[in-house]
């Protein structure tokens, strides 16, 4: 992408049409640079810098980004005309309209993100699609703007001439401006035409507009809508939504592509987000696809689709979920690793009594992360218990001085007052168990012979 831009710029001849919300790649920018020492005539729609420290672009707009694009206006001032407004965000380039049109509509910013590492599209344009993209341009640069750079490091402001009138609707070309919504409109009528399937992809959306409402109307009657989305909490109402209304949510890392196919044989490409502002104002441009583009689209869609490394489930069951996966909270995410299964050791549980080695399984660590495992495998041991120290040894009642004073094996009492019969071994085991019975002992225990008990 970045290379086509560069390539289209660096043929230009005699005049390039340029609006991007932001304008922050070297490559891009020495093009611009290269054509206007040429004496090519370069006109550029922007946004204001009033709005370019407040956008919500997790990443696409960090200092160094706007530090970079106003050094491209200290640079370009003077060998382009720029124009801004703070409802700029249409993302084209055009080169000599009049006599050699060749021209790009992107879904990317021109910034070196956007163009090397973001999901994006864009289309090469027709002639009969340039010529209506460059009425529109025309119209916005003169009616529209709110500002020009008068000198490299200073806008001022300018009023519409208010001659041009806003041009007719063209035939594939959609945008919206403050006299039109086809990028709306278009997208409503594509989403009810579709038959069975429907791909969309956006950066950013809506959970009330209308385009989310008629996807999620689509998609309860059955029809088979993915959906493409930079994962974002500003976003995630309308992603749940559409979720629960049974669409397939795929999320990325940078995705940033706005576009919509169906298996009406049609696709539309655009700058606007499933937004508000965007679709229903602003300035934004589009483009439908009904030859062997719109083919296209899908092509890229479906390797998007397949690559992608997460999917939304609005209501997970047991089983859905397995790896690293992101809980929404309803104001943040929090990455959590789910387990298939986990082995863990309990530690050793002190048996009741020799003769009965078993004991119920320990309690579980708390907070140890184990309620995220499928299946958890717990192991511990059970030891016989030892005779209590200082634990006192029990004589035969009465004074029958022929009988042993003791019992084999020898009863003990134990400090805490329980009386047990304690063994040296196993093979002690049947007398102990006589010894218990005779005497009601409570338990059998192990001597511990190495402390001399």
């Amino acid at each position: 992408m970045a290379t086509a831009i560069v390539t289209l710029l660096a043929d230009a001849q005699e005049k390039v049409v340029l609006s991007s919300f932001l304008l922050a790649d070297k490559g891009v920018e020495d093009a611009i640079f290269e054509a206007a020492k040429r004496g090519v005539r370069v006109y550029i729609l922007i946004a204001s810098e009033a709005r370019l420290g407040r956008e919500d672009g997790e990443g696409e707009f960090d200092k160094r980004v706007l530090a970079q694009h106003k050094a491209m206006l200290e640079r370009l001032g003077g060998y382009a005309l720029f124009r801004s407004a703070s409802h700029f965000h249409a993302k084209v380039v055009i080169a000599d309209p009049d006599t050699r049109p060749a021209g790009i509509l992107l879904t990317a910013n021109l910034t070196r993100e956007a163009l090397e590492r973001n999901e994006e599209l864009a289309v090469r344009l027709t002639s009969a699609e340039i010529s209506g993209f460059v009425d529109i341009l025309r119209w916005v640069m003169w009616e529209c703007a709110e500002h020009e750079l008068a000198e490299p490091s200073r806008f001022r402001a300018v009023k519409p001439l208010g001659i041009l009138p806003h041009p007719d609707r063209a035939a594939s070309v959609i945008a919206t401006t403050s006299e039109v919504t086809s990028v709306r409109d278009e997208m409503l009528n594509t989403i009810k035409a579709a038959r069975s399937r429907i791909v969309v992809s956006s950066f950013g959306w809506d959970e009330d507009h209308e385009v989310v409402r008629s996807l999620c109307v689509r998609a309860r009657e059955g029809v088979d809508i993915t959906v493409l989305a930079r994962i974002r909490p500003s976003s995630m109402p309308a992603l749940i939504k559409l979720a629960e209304a049974g669409a397939q949510v795929l999320g990325f890392k940078w995705l940033h592509a706005k576009a919509i196919w169906t298996d009406a044989g049609e696709a539309l490409v655009m700058s606007a987000n499933f937004q508000s502002d965007g679709l229903d104002h602003g300035f934004e441009l589009g483009v439908r696809l009904r030859d062997g583009r719109a083919e296209e689209i899908l092509t890229r869609l479906s390797r998007w689709r397949a690559t992608s490394s997460w999917q939304l489930f609005a209501k997970p069951r047991l089983g859905d979920v397995v790896s690293v996966a992101k809980l929404w909270s309803g104001k943040q995410f929090d990455e959590i690793e789910v387990s298939p299964e986990k082995n863990i050791d309990l530690g050793n549980v002190i048996a009741d009594s020799v003769e009965i080695l078993d004991a119920p399984r320990p309690s579980l660590p708390k907070d140890s992360g184990l309620s995220l495992v499928h299946k958890l495998n717990c192991t511990w041991t059970v030891s016989a218990p030892l005779l209590a120290a200082k634990s006192k040894e029990q004589q035969r009642p009465g004074k029958d001085k022929e009988q042993p004073k003791g019992y084999f094996p020898p009863a003990f009492k134990e400090p805490k007052g329980r009386l047990v019969v304690a063994i040296k071994s196993s093979d002690e085991l049947l007398e102990a168990k006589g010894v218990m019975a005779e005497i009601g002992a409570s338990a059998i225990v192990l001597r511990d012979t190495s402390a001399g008990v």
